[in-house]
């Protein structure tokens, strides 16, 4: 028993191209659905960049009695929004010496939010209430009147 094939068990010859998968694209194919598949990831990255937060850098101008300003407080909440606030802030300062403008930094995606502020001063409080949109501004000056 030598491993030799019987003479009646031929190997039947292939058809050119058989030893091929049913669906084998060809190289310039393979480099266009590739190109596309890219393109599909691309589009839907970009549809979602609004959504991401960024950095944006926002100062609370205070008003002409900013002196009497003892601190204030800031909270972010998304307009039409369910949820609870999204962001805030507290600053805090020494009778006479509150600055006019506060500079702060906040990491928001792009929307219309609703600010409540609560400004303390030496002798009362006052609440206000700002509505702003984010978008492709990074600098954002808010009023405190």
């Amino acid at each position: 028993m030598q491993g030799h094939t019987p003479t009646n068990e031929e190997t039947p010859p292939q058809a050119e191209g058989s030893g091929t998968t049913l669906f084998s694209p060809s190289p310039r194919r393979r480099r266009l659905l590739s190109l596309l598949l890219l393109a599909g990831g691309g589009a839907a990255l970009l549809s979602m960049a609004p959504h991401w937060p960024k950095e944006r850098s926002v100062d609370f101008r205070l008003d002409e009695e900013h002196a009497s300003v003892v601190g204030f407080d800031v909270t972010w909440t998304r307009v039409g929004a369910e949820a609870d606030a999204v962001g805030g802030s507290s600053f805090r300062f020494d009778p006479g010496r509150a600055p006019k403008i506060v500079h702060t930094t906040v990491h928001l995606p792009d929307g219309s939010y609703a600010l409540d502020i609560r400004v303390d001063r030496a002798d009362r409080s006052d609440s206000i209430q700002r509505t702003l949109t984010l978008g492709d501004t990074e600098k954002i000056t808010v009023p405190l009147r």
